[in-house]
């Protein structure tokens, strides 16, 4: 079996087979496959150290494990959340499917293992079309940086697309369909996908290019669309995606000058934006659609409408004479 483990990684009894992790193409994909199986081989060790091959693992170890996860399995010994225990279970029946089909196990034991009901335990922060146009209003694009923050973040409150999704355009992801202005990305699982641009995205993306052509920096078709202003460890490569940190730090910067009493990061710009959506009438599953969500439960998770007890239905109601 090929495998490949980190050099910091203590040794350790089951090592990833790495042609199973090399059949995604995306490296997040990757990394999340990795983490969550490496999680399961660790708790196997620490609990069960007897258990030294894989056709010694039953699917007793895996409801354990599952029930762990449950009580104490999260961040500093909480809960983990029932969305991360199903995305777990699912990444180990995955690649015991691909044991299975390599003859290195007889069946994939996980298969059968009941998965939590899916639920929102600290569901995403969204924001109120008034706190969106107060934040954006908060930009000053006459700073060095300004106009590329409110092109990034007026996308993703537009768009709805993921951070990743935003990080990895280039020049040539920002062109014309018909008469339509579009971006074309590469979503989950490598998939292409395209989004015609609201005018406010474009006007914001143009001034943009308009500011980096005046810095020397004009865009040319590979070039990345989001770049930084400086980079410290090497200030003549400027042409490379934002770091993802970085991202989440410029929406922290901004929702702390508007006074915001939650948290926010990139993703509550999705959420914002599913839940407008919704809020002006645009059917559930047009909005699934639109953000490439697989199941609309994953897009009712959104749905602000369900948690306003005011706008109860039973006010409709009219039984009186």
């Amino acid at each position: 079996m090929s495998t490949s483990k980190l050099a910091s990684q203590k040794e350790k009894t089951f090592l990833i087979d790495m042609d199973f992790i090399n059949e995604f193409s995306s490296e997040h994909t990757r990394r999340s496959y990795l983490t969550d199986i490496n999680h399961f081989f660790d708790y196997l060790e620490d609990r069960f150290p007897e258990i030294n091959n894989y056709k010694s693992i039953e699917k007793k170890h895996i409801v354990q494990f599952r029930n762990f996860l449950q009580e104490v399995g999260g961040i500093g010994g909480e809960p983990c959340a029932p969305k991360t225990i199903s995305r777990k279970l699912a990444a180990l029946s995955s690649y015991f499917n691909f044991l299975a089909e390599k003859n290195i196990i007889e069946t994939n034991i996980t298969s059968s293992v009941k998965r939590p009901k899916r639920e929102v335990i600290t569901p995403t922060n969204a924001l109120t079309r008034n706190q969106v146009i107060e934040l954006l209003n908060t930009i000053d694009c006459n700073s060095p940086s300004g106009k590329l923050h409110k092109a990034m973040l007026v996308m993703f409150f537009t768009t709805g697309l993921r951070k990743s999704e935003i990080l990895h355009l280039k020049r040539k992801d920002f062109t014309t369909l018909n008469t339509h202005k579009i971006v074309k990305y590469r979503g989950k699982g490598g998939k292409r996908g395209q989004k015609i641009l609201h005018p406010q995205c474009i006007s914001a993306l143009e001034e943009y290019l308009d500011s980096m052509k005046e810095q020397g920096r004009e865009h040319i078709s590979e070039d990345w669309l989001f770049q930084p202003t400086r980079n410290p460890s090497n200030p003549t490569n400027l042409n490379r995606p934002l770091n993802p940190k970085t991202v989440n730090e410029i929406i922290q910067k901004y929702a702390k000058k508007i006074s915001l009493t939650f948290h926010i990061t990139p993703h509550s710009a999705r959420a914002t934006f599913i839940g407008e959506l919704l809020n002006n009438g645009v059917d559930i599953y047009r909005v699934a659609n639109e953000v490439n969500h697989s199941s609309v439960k994953t897009t009712e998770e959104y749905d602000k409408r369900r948690k306003n007890i005011t706008d109860s239905p039973v006010y409709k109601l009219n039984f009186e004479n």
